[in-house]
């Protein structure tokens, strides 16, 4: 009970911190030159230099509607989620709004990448805890409910484009809709690789004569436990011992030289492992 009240708790702050760090990147660096990276804010971007209307109200107008039709999508654990980060949201970009005009840059390009890193940043955060702030996400829900046919991945697509052509259109300016468009890149790319982790280790695929020596020298000298596939040749119809194992980036090195003074023949297919779980790497879920 005590694990899941933490839990619960420590989502909340990072749902919230999520939100904040999200409004200072649309306030700050994105509204003041209508880079409209994609997505509901970005519509939100447009809206505003038409109508001059404050971001938080038309985030509000428009999730709500989108919420309401999704509850039944999202389920009852998420759409709770989701409402918070709605109205958690829309609470910062009221409170940053004054960033707007307060810390203006006068080049447009650092505008768009500090505002794409941000925005990744506080993506990513929102990610790695499954909590969402509405609008894009949760309209390509709804549409591929409609449309189960169109994957949810074509829906975002379909409207980061639009909103981006938008910006252009609004702007006048195809210069806009390139700055949103390297602004929605860093972002992708950010929020990957927050979700992914940081903490990338290397995954080994060895196919060697001498399975067993080099098993034991592995654990011997890395500490390393070792997994062993069966395989057969392809050409030769042999039964081969394949190994299995996965270390940190420091440690490929020795891993390779390991091998290759064991066995010169080997054959060594290495992987890049963005995330491992299980003893000697992370516990984290």
């Amino acid at each position: 009970m005590k694990n899941n009240f933490f839990s619960y708790t420590f989502e909340i702050i990072i749902l919230s911190l999520g939100c904040f760090i999200m409004s200072v990147g649309l306030n700050m660096f994105l509204e003041p030159y209508t880079i409209a990276s994609g997505g509901l804010t970005g519509l939100a971007i447009v809206l505003k230099s038409l109508f001059n209307t404050p971001l938080w109200l038309i985030n509000l107008v428009f999730n709500i509607p989108l919420f309401i039709f999704g509850v039944k999508i999202l389920g009852k654990s998420d759409a709770i989620k989701t409402l918070f980060g709605i109205l958690l949201l829309t609470f910062f970009l009221g409170l940053t709004q004054p960033l707007t005009t307060s810390f203006k840059t006068d080049d447009v390009l650092l505008s768009a990448i500090a505002g794409g890193i941000v925005v990744g940043i506080s993506l990513g955060m929102l990610f790695r805890i499954d909590a969402s702030t509405g609008g894009t996400e949760l309209a390509c829900l709804i549409l591929n409910k409609i449309f189960p046919s169109i994957t949810i991945s074509v829906f975002m697509f379909i409207i980061d484009g639009i909103v981006i052509l938008l910006a252009g259109i609004v702007s006048r300016n195809i210069e806009t809709a390139l700055y949103a468009t390297i602004s929605l890149y860093i972002s992708v790319k950010i929020s990957d690789a927050i979700v992914e982790g940081f903490d990338f280790s290397k995954s080994f695929i060895i196919v060697t004569e001498k399975p067993k020596v080099i098993g034991d020298s592995i654990m011997d000298n890395l500490g390393r436990g070792i997994t062993f596939l069966e395989g057969r040749g392809g050409y030769s119809n042999k039964k081969k011992d394949v190994l299995l194992v996965v270390v940190s980036r420091r440690e490929e090195v020795i891993l390779k030289k390991l091998v290759n003074e064991i066995d010169p023949m080997a054959f060594i297919i290495i992987n890049n492992a963005h995330e491992v779980l299980g003893e000697g790497f992370s516990r984290k879920v």
